[in-house]
């Protein structure tokens, strides 16, 4: 089985840098661009289902894909970003003023921060496991696209290297519309390239 990860296109908040999590803005002008950039790319690709977060910035982004494949569109739980409790819909600055000390935990080790009303990285990344797990083993196409969030993204990442999520979500880079593409075979994941962001330029 071939999967294509995809981070969703620029949403509205986004672009004015301001805190998502579970808040469901709709992509921006330029993230619709983006989705209909990497449509073009998968079209190539002979998708054969889109599993998406039902979040509006994802589910705009799995249907112009769609548009653009003739893939189907299935709205699959447990692959929706982390909530983030009370930072959601505030700006990255109004965050650091706020919340300093767990803003600065939050950079070095998002485990270890304690923001208030959030899902907590442990619950978070066994519901990421979880769903990509049924995804993987409940569908019998060869190649599926999966439109989820960074953190979703990372979650994956560090289990499918092994790795730990706080090393792996402070360096690894995701961009709106990057593409990442896995081999799964045997109930392992062999990652073919990550982020690659080539239908962007």
């Amino acid at each position: 089985m071939e999967i294509f990860l995809v981070r969703h296109g620029e949403s509205v908040w986004n672009r004015e840098q301001r805190i998502q999590g579970r808040k469901d803005p709709g992509l921006s002008e330029k993230g619709q661009r983006q989705a209909k950039a990497l449509a073009r790319r998968l079209k190539k690709e002979n998708v054969e289902i889109i599993y998406t977060s039902g979040l509006k910035r994802c589910v705009q982004t799995a249907r112009m894909i769609a548009k653009e494949t003739g893939a189907s569109v299935k709205v699959s739980s447990g692959i929706e970003e982390i909530i983030l409790g009370d930072w959601q819909g505030r700006t990255v600055e109004e965050v650091k003023k706020i919340y300093p000390k767990v803003y600065e935990a939050w950079l070095k080790a998002p485990s270890r921060a304690r923001i208030p009303g959030w899902e907590g990285i442990r619950r978070f990344t066994k519901r990421v496991d979880s769903a990509f797990k049924s995804i993987l083993n409940n569908n019998s196409a060869s190649r599926i696209c999966v439109v989820t969030h960074m953190g979703v993204i990372a979650a994956y990442l560090s289990r499918a290297l092994d790795t730990d999520f706080d090393l792996l979500f402070r360096t690894i880079r995701m961009d709106n519309c990057g593409l990442s593409k896995f081999s799964h075979r045997d109930g392992r994941s062999v990652i073919q390239f990550i982020n690659d962001t080539r239908h962007l330029k």
